[in-house]
Formats: structure tokens, sequence, C-alpha cells
């Protein structure tokens, strides 16, 4: 059960911190107004988005948000009850937690309103990635590291079978 507790204590504090950063940027930014950070090269633009990823379904009514939220209530029982069955090794925790609070994050702030709040606007120039927030980030990174967790899960088992080595007493009756 210590799994799960760990599991939400990371989907909220994405969540809250996405949700922190989304008051900040509304209360703080103008509109469409760019404030660079790092030069040119990150910004600070607040701007809504209306559709799911990208912009995509900007004009598709209730159905994207009905279906993002039975996918994401999908994908907490699902994830929940992999971790608990022990399907993940138990660092899974962290992206799993962090890839669900950004999808929330960002679900509750569509249903609010019907858009979500982007303010982070990185590029070079007039080549710039579309505009997003905290939540985007943090689906991005446990999402990344989840495509990891076998590789890592793999190195992990392959070191310990290679450094393990029969108890004390044991290696005599292997070699007789």
């Amino acid at each position: 059960m210590k799994i799960l507790v760990r599991l939400w204590l990371v989907l909220l504090f994405a969540l809250m911190l996405d949700s922190a950063t989304k008051i900040w940027a509304e209360q703080t930014l103008e509109p469409f107004q760019p404030v660079p950070v790092f030069d040119n090269f990150v910004r600070l633009t607040l701007g809504y988005n209306t559709g799911v990823a990208f912009g995509m379904f900007a004009n598709g009514g209730s159905w994207p948000l009905i279906i993002t939220g039975v996918i994401i209530v999908g994908l907490v029982i699902w994830f929940s009850r992999a971790l608990y069955s022990g399907e993940f090794a138990a660092w899974a925790v962290v992206p799993i937690g962090l890839l669900l609070g950004g999808a929330i994050g960002n679900f509750i702030d569509r249903m609010v309103d019907g858009r979500v709040t982007d303010f982070i606007d990185v590029g070079l120039g007039d080549v710039r990635w579309p505009t997003f927030n905290l939540a985007d980030s943090f689906i991005l990174i446990g999402v990344g590291l989840l495509i990891l967790l076998p590789f890592i899960s793999n190195r992990q088992e392959s070191s310990l079978k290679l450094d393990s080595s029969p108890p004390e007493g044991e290696a005599d009756s292997l070699i007789t």
C-alpha cells in the first residue's frame, strides 16, 4: 500500500505545481506578449490551447474532453494496479505520478473554461516549439522515464546476476 501512497504524493506534487504556475502565469503575464527568460531561446508567453495535443481537435466540442477523461481514469486504475501488484519497479512511481499529475492538471484546466493555459515558449528566432506548460513537461518526462524503465531494470537485474555468488559453503557442494 505504501507504493500507492508514494504514487499519490508525486501525482499531487505535480498537480499542485502545475496549477500554481498556471495561476501565476494568468495573473502576471499579458496574453501573447513574450517575456524573455534566456534571451530569445526561452520566453514566457501566455497563451491558451483549446485543442488536445498541439491544438488538435480544437473545435471538437465536448467529445475530446470526455474521451480524455475516460483515458485518464483508465490509466489511473491500470497504473495503480500494476504498481500494487509489482509489475513495475518501485521507483516507477515517480514517472507514473508525473505523467498522471500532468494529465489530470491539463484535464482540470480544460474543464474550467474549455482551454489549457500555456506559457513556456522555447525556440530560436521565429522557429518556436508550440507553447506549453509544466503539466506537458511532466507528461513528457514521465513517458520518457517509462520508456527507459525496461532498459534500466534489465541492467540492474543482469548486474545482480553477475555479482551474485553462492553463499559460503555452497560453492564446495557445487564443484563436487
